[in-house]
Formats: structure tokens, C-alpha cells, sequence
């Protein structure tokens, strides 16, 4: 008696089970993997708008008016969590041929600047969120004291340094930012330490 050549219906079954096995998990190997490729680049997108974020910030302070332009003029307040202050244009998206009043402030969507050109500028307002950032928290360092404090009056007198430290939600965005304003009192290494 010769047996005719095939496959038995529970050969058929077993290799079924074990290619539907296979599909299986290459399919959640690629979700998987998908999964990790969404979530990278929204870190990274996050991480770069730190990043611009941090030196929008960083330049805008570096170029601060020291002195106003007119008497009636105040060149950084600080109060209630908004800093404004004037600066020169050092770049996009501020244009460097005039000076600029730039606000930032809390708002119920996150953190928000606002920039108006002063003087004989072309009325012009550069507004726009601050990317990944939901919260700050803002102190300055008195000229003559080695304190740092939450609120600056409006005064021609400029602060000495700021720490600027940026959230999003309950997590820190990069390390603080701290940055000397003025270089008429300069600060000793421990008055830059922020409580």
C-alpha cells in the first residue's frame, strides 16, 4: 500500500496557527516600532522649541536697553509673573533697525510674547507662544543686595542678573536660565546661586 503524497488537515492547521503567529507579532513589532518613531519626534520637536525658546529669550535679554530713550521711559518691569522690557532688535523675528517692548506673560494657553516696535517704527506687533512651554518662573538680582526677587517696579534702574526657569506642565524645559543684565555691579559666583 503507498501513501498519497500531501499534507493531513491537522499539518494544514498547525502551519496556519504558526504563520498567524508570525504576522502577529511583526505587526506588533512594527506598532511598536511606530509607536517609538511618533514619541522620539515629538521629544525632539519639543526639544527644539526649548531650545529656540531658550534663545529667543537669551538674546532678547542680552540686547535690553541699560538706559531709556526718553525720561518718561522704563526699560524692565517685572510684576505678577509678566516681564516687559526694551530691546534692540538683534534678529528675527525682532528687526534689528529698531528698539522693541517685549512682554511675556502667562496666559490660560501657556506662556505668550508680544513685541511693538518703539519710536519711529512701522506699527508693527510681532506676537506668538512660546513652543512647549505651559509655565515660568521669573526673580531678578537686586543691584546692591545679594537677593533674588519675584517682582521689579518699573524704574529706570535695571536689575543685575535674571533666572528664568520654563515648564512644561510639572516638567523643567532645559536648565535655567540665567543671565547677568548689567555690568556696572558685577556678581560675585555665589549671588548667582538661585534659591
Amino acid at each position: 500500500m503507498t501513501r498519497a503524497s500531501g499534507f493531513t488537515l491537522l499539518e494544514v492547521m498547525v502551519a496556519i496557527v504558526l504563520a498567524s503567529i508570525v504576522v502577529l507579532v511583526a505587526y506588533a513589532a512594527a506598532q511598536v516600532s511606530f509607536d517609538v518613531h511618533a514619541r522620539l519626534g515629538g521629544a525632539l520637536r519639543a526639544q527644539q522649541g526649548a531650545r529656540a525658546t531658550r534663545e529667543l529669550l537669551q538674546d532678547a535679554l542680552r540686547n535690553a536697553r541699560r538706559a531709556p530713550q526718553a525720561p518718561e521711559d522704563t526699560t524692565f518691569v517685572l510684576q505678577d509673573g509678566r516681564l516687559s522690557f526694551v530691546a534692540a532688535g538683534a534678529g528675527p523675528p525682532f528687526d534689528p533697525d529698531y528698539d522693541w517692548r517685549i512682554t511675556i506673560e502667562p496666559d490660560s494657553s501657556g506662556l505668550a510674547l508680544v513685541a511693538v516696535p518703539v519710536g519711529r517704527a512701522p506699527a508693527a506687533e510681532v506676537a506668538f507662544r512660546l513652543p512647549g512651554v505651559t509655565r515660568w518662573g521669573v526673580q531678578v538680582l537686586a543691584p546692591d543686595e545679594p537677593r533674588w526677587v519675584r517682582e521689579w517696579p518699573a524704574t529706570p534702574t535695571m536689575p543685575r542678573a535674571i533666572a528664568i526657569t520654563l515648564w512644561n506642565r510639572a516638567e523643567p524645559v532645559g536648565p535655567p536660565l540665567q543671565l547677568v543684565l548689567t555690568t556696572n555691579a558685577t556678581p560675585t559666583p555665589g549671588d548667582l546661586d538661585v534659591p
